[in-house]
């Protein structure tokens, strides 16, 4: 009933069009379902090795694909259960007859304290950058070295800045348009006068015949850098620079680049004399976070990180977030 349709998406089975419905249903309302559509394609798959005959999800079909795999990670695990069980119960709301896994314990996980560069380790780590060598098979001397200032310079997420777009760089204006982020939100990005000058001479060095439709960081064939190609760079140019790293889930990671502009814009803004409550908004909503509540954190690392701004902070706010013993 769905050979037509599986033949393009890869959805293959007897589930094939229910899971096509149900992914299609998500996205209906909001919800970008990627990686959840990633994970249900594979059982679809699974399915048709399983032998599956009719649209009824049996206790031994759902036991089989949720068990845990060799080196498959916990949180990857859990995300599989979850996924299915949200298609499972699309199922039994449509009168399917399917077995509901039981939820897997919420997994305790090790709260990550982010890594904040110093503006030195900046100054060394950007440094590496511009000495990645050229090669006539690859562009990455230049494409890694304004992709970084990109994430840095304007705290993107990796997956934000590998899809924009040249449509989504406005250099007169200083702006970058970040589009169907996360929450499916868009939102505008002003850039520095430095930044915007580096972005032109990058623009005008990799860019010349690219349309609007192009990655503005790219491959030699046209395609945006993987994010694991990306981290993979970013930990050789750290030891490059002289820049230690911790080891797996210990940092730093190339996500604390955003941490640190955070943390360094909240300083800026403090030293500026503006006032907590007024800084928190601007700094959440430029990060694209779903509430303030997201953005307080940076306060008490702002703090950690340059104590002596603690005699500048308000004794109101600085009450707010009260010390922890260690």
């Amino acid at each position: 009933m769905c050979s037509n349709t599986s033949a393009v998406t890869g959805f293959v089975g007897e589930f094939a069009e229910l899971l096509l419905q149900f992914i299609h249903m998500k996205q209906s309302l909001g919800f970008q379902y990627t990686t959840e559509a990633a994970i249900l394609q594979r059982f679809s798959r699974f399915t048709l090795a399983y032998g599956v005959t009719n649209p009824i999800l049996t206790k031994e079909l759902v036991d089989a694909w949720l068990q845990k795999r060799p080196q498959e990670k916990e949180v990857t695990w859990e995300h599989r259960i979850n996924t299915l069980r949200q298609f499972v119960r699309y199922l039994n709301d449509l009168g399917y007859s399917a077995y509901m896994p039981y939820r897997k314990r919420k997994i305790l996980r090790n709260v990550y304290v982010p890594y904040i560069f110093t503006d030195e380790e900046l100054q060394r780590f950007f440094h590496a950058c511009d000495q990645i060598p050229p090669h006539p098979l690859s562009q990455k001397c230049q494409v890694f070295p304004a992709l970084f200032r990109v994430l840095y310079g304007c705290g993107l997420r990796i997956s934000e800045a590998l899809a924009l777009q040249m449509k989504d760089v406005d250099l007169a204006a200083g702006v970058l348009t970040i589009r169907r982020a996360k929450f499916d939100k868009d939102r505008l990005i002003p850039t520095s006068s430095s930044l915007t000058a580096y972005l032109a001479s990058y623009v005008k060095n990799v860019h010349a015949l690219s349309g609007s439709g192009s990655y503005l960081f790219l491959n030699k064939d046209g395609t945006c850098p993987r994010a694991d190609t990306v981290y993979k760079n970013f930990r050789t140019i750290l030891w490059k620079s002289g820049i230690s790293h911790g080891g797996p889930g210990r940092g730093p990671r190339l996500h604390d680049l955003r941490h640190s502009f955070a943390t360094h814009a909240l300083r800026h803004m403090v030293q500026q004399g503006m006032d907590l409550y007024c800084a928190l908004p601007i700094l959440s909503t430029y990060l694209g976070h779903a509430s303030v509540a997201a953005t307080e954190r940076y306060v008490r690392l702002t703090a950690d990180q340059y104590p002596d701004l603690l005699t500048t902070i308000s004794q109101t706010c600085a009450g707010v977030f009260p010390e922890v013993p260690r």
